[in-house]
């Protein structure tokens, strides 16, 4: 089987603005332009991948149809790009999710606020995940939860290691928008709006270029892991 497309899933957009940082800096503008640059250097870089976007503008697409979207694209990867957000200024660093329960009250927090949009602030995610299901699309989808967990720690190490960025680690959640998408799939959220350094660094051209950069390496890494293993099962 050949790894011949990635969907990019740039996170919020239209009326669902995201995280607000300073200056009124809004999320799903920040993460459509990483989006595009992602994309932009698996063009130049992996001609023979397929890059597929779920928004490429700023428009509204309900978060239960953007997995959906991957489906349809039989996407090899799923790629949710975010920005994080505190009640304080002073959390940075990226950190990258996979589909499972939460661990920490920090990862419950950003479970929250990234399926709230479904039912706004009365958000019960046990309504919408339950740890049961959660359970049995575990168990019917290992493979996929692997492998995405994998990935995610590449991400992470790319951010850390090249893009010299403050690592928060590999987490998991009970995220709709990956639980939607049947492929190896990832949330990364790729620093704080709320941290005024960090927001810095995000709006500006070379910030968004840094951090795109860090997440086409881990992808190009990946399929060149996932091709050696299809061939090496194939031989």
């Amino acid at each position: 089987m050949k790894f011949d497309v990635v969907v990019i899933d740039p996170g919020h957009g239209g009326k669902d603005v995201g995280a607000i940082g300073y200056k009124g800096v809004q999320e799903k503008d920040i993460v459509l332009n990483i989006a595009k640059k992602v994309g932009g250097y698996i063009n130049e870089y992996l001609p023979e991948v397929k890059v597929v976007y779920t928004r490429d503008d700023d428009t509204f697409i309900d978060l239960e149809e953007r997995g959906p979207i991957a489906n349809k694209a039989e996407g090899d990867l799923f790629v949710s790009i975010h920005a994080n957000k505190f009640h304080n200024k002073y959390p940075h660093g990226t950190e990258t999710y996979f589909l499972g329960l939460e661990k920490s009250k920090s990862a419950l927090e950003v479970m929250k606020r990234e399926n709230n949009v479904i039912n706004g602030d009365g958000f019960d995610p046990d309504k919408v995940l339950s740890p049961e299901e959660l359970l049995v699309y575990e168990l019917q989808n290992s493979g996929y939860i692997a492998t995405s967990e994998k990935l995610a720690g590449m991400v992470e190490n790319q951010f850390s290691d090249r893009a010299q960025r403050k690592s928060r680690g590999v987490k998991q959640g009970r995220l709709v928008v990956l639980y939607q998408a049947s492929m190896p799939a990832i949330l990364v959220e790729t620093g704080f709006l709320s941290n005024p350094s960090e927001q810095r660094f995000l709006s500006s051209d070379y910030g968004q270029s840094i951090i795109a950069s860090a997440i086409f390496r881990a992808i190009r890494n990946y399929k060149e892991e996932y091709e050696k293993s299809q061939h090496f099962n194939t031989n």
